[in-house]
């Protein structure tokens, strides 16, 4: 049936033709209309169902919403990971994003929701030299996006206990907006300098270096990083999801030394209640709290 621009009743079909064609993937290269490269035959459909204006016929406009449908999502992730774009380069960046969006299309109308399965995906496609650096990369700028946007967990204190009286008992994880990373480069140097660079071009060089740090947001909300002890970061990261205290110490015992586990039964006290003050940790559910 043809959809008529007059015709109410064929709304929803008119919306939902048009949304198809502006999510096309653009050609890597064109001017001015991107369709026009890639899907020609599609001219006459669409000056028959979309008014010429201002001189522009129908298809020419459509190009117009596809061109900018993807140059809005485009921008959107190369704001979040300027990391990524330095090391993988604009262009190829840029491609990189419209495969995963062709992929993942967006299936919330929160933008924050727009890249939660890009590192997935650029895990299971990305093999180039620099992927252990890149991948590491999308985990750090991934890492301050999280924390800017996530909810903060179930309080301790929401169980009207000390943290001290839970010690050992309720199960704890780590609260949404905080991220531990394990990183192989000096990023915190790196991410600076990509985001002074308007460009998105300039070359900066990423030098390597070890560091256990912790991304979160502070009770001001400002975005804080944090570098803790390597043999913290061994316990902490145990918390990814639901655990007791104890049950983390007995994950780790088999892999632990004995000089090591003494240092974090030594040190485990201070952690925890550093990670408490700084809301790193939240309860798992308050029903879990002993009665």
């Amino acid at each position: 049936m043809k959809i008529l621009k007059s015709d109410p009743k064929n709304l929803v079909n008119l919306q939902s033709w048009f949304g198809e064609w502006i999510i096309h993937p653009l050609p890597e290269k064109y001017r001015d209309n991107p369709l026009a490269v890639s899907t020609p035959q599609l001219a006459e459909e669409a000056d028959s169902l979309l008014r010429e204006n201002g001189g522009m016929s129908g298809f020419a406009r459509l190009g117009v919403y596809n061109q900018q449908y993807w140059f809005r999502l485009i921008t959107i992730l190369q704001g979040e990971y300027p990391c990524a774009v330095h090391l993988i380069g604009l262009r190829t960046f840029n491609q990189w994003v419209i495969r995963y969006l062709v992929k993942n299309p967006p299936a919330s109308p929160y933008l924050a929701e727009l890249d939660a399965r890009f590192l997935a995906f650029m895990s299971e496609s990305y093999q180039e030299k620099n992927r252990e650096e890149v991948l590491q990369s999308i985990e750090l700028d991934r890492a301050f996006s999280r924390a800017f946007d996530a909810a903060e967990g179930i309080s301790i204190s929401a169980g009207g206990q000390s943290a001290e009286a839970i010690l050992m008992t309720a199960r704890f994880q780590l609260a949404p907006h905080v991220t531990p990373l394990q990183l192989a480069w000096q990023f915190l140097e790196f991410r600076p300098q990509c985001l002074r660079d308007e460009s998105l071009e300039l070359s900066i060089e990423l030098k390597p270096g070890a560091v256990d740090l912790v991304i979160f947001r502070d009770e001001d909300h400002d975005i804080l990083s944090l570098t803790i002890l390597p043999l913290a970061m061994r316990i902490l990261k145990e918390f990814r999801n639901p655990i007791s205290l104890s049950q983390a110490f007995e994950n780790l015992e088999n892999e632990l030394s004995s000089e090591e586990f003494m240092e974090i039964a030594a040190g485990i006290s201070g952690w925890f209640q550093n990670w408490v003050a700084r809301k790193w940790l939240c309860l798992a559910e308050v029903q879990d709290l002993p009665k």
